[in-house]
């Protein structure tokens, strides 16, 4: 028995139609989960600065005071590494950084009393501290505060006449500051910083003279940090 042509063409038409029905849907790409940024985690890093604007009045002893020689303005140039850790919950990071600087901070002043020369010098070699920090996040941009422990090693110069002497001290004091940091990419930030330190006051002495020293300074830093 012959099947009509017209019979065949729509026998075919419905099949196609038919396997169209069943061709499975085509699937949208899903979106990229893009997670936020976190400064949560472990870095370490380098800096570079710029110290300036010291103050340390000059008084020379002997074992009174004779009278003042001037004052040491101690600037210089610092650069070190600093290693920390941050943890960051909502818009608020709190951690803790420790640094080191190699530093030649210094200045020397020259003054005569009483018709005698006196002179004294002040070269802070390197330093160090230990600090908490508390600061706000923008995304990738990060606003901070930080203060602690400082400690430094100062070597002192002091003449007056023919008596002169010379020390090297490590002393401790403390450090506050302020700055901001950016996030370049997830692992790569950098950083300016300002930062006030100061190692009190103490007294140096020998040759029978003596004088009371109070070495601090500002500086300036950039810096950059990897966070692991």
């Amino acid at each position: 028995m012959r099947i009509p042509a017209a019979a065949i063409a729509l026998l075919l038409t419905s099949t196609a139609a038919f396997a169209a029905d069943l061709a499975p849907a085509p699937v949208e790409p899903a979106a990229p989960v893009i997670l936020p940024f976190s400064w949560t985690g472990f870095y370490a890093g380098a800096n570079v600065g710029y110290a300036f604007g010291g103050r340390d009045r000059v008084g020379i002893h002997n074992p009174t005071l004779i009278g003042n020689i001037g004052t040491l303005n101690a600037s210089g140039f610092l650069g070190g590494l600093q290693a920390g850790y941050n943890y960051q919950f909502d818009n608020i990071v709190v951690g803790i950084e420790a640094d080191f600087q190699g530093a030649q901070i210094k200045d020397t002043v020259h003054g005569v009393i009483a018709g005698t020369d006196g002179r004294a010098r002040s070269d802070i070699k390197w330093y160090g501290t230990l600090r908490p920090r508390i600061g706000y996040a923008y995304d990738r941009f990060l606003i901070f505060a930080t203060g602690g422990l400082a400690y430094g090693n100062i070597d002192s110069k002091l003449s007056y006449g023919t008596a002169a002497f010379s020390s090297s001290d490590t002393k401790v004091g403390w450090t506050a500051g302020a700055g901001v940091e950016y996030a370049f990419t997830d692992n790569l930030s950098g950083r300016i910083e300002y930062q006030y330190v100061n190692f009190g006051s103490y007294t140096v002495r020998g040759a029978g003279i003596s004088t009371k020293a109070s070495p601090d300074f500002h500086a300036i830093r950039v810096g950059v940090s990897y966070k692991f």
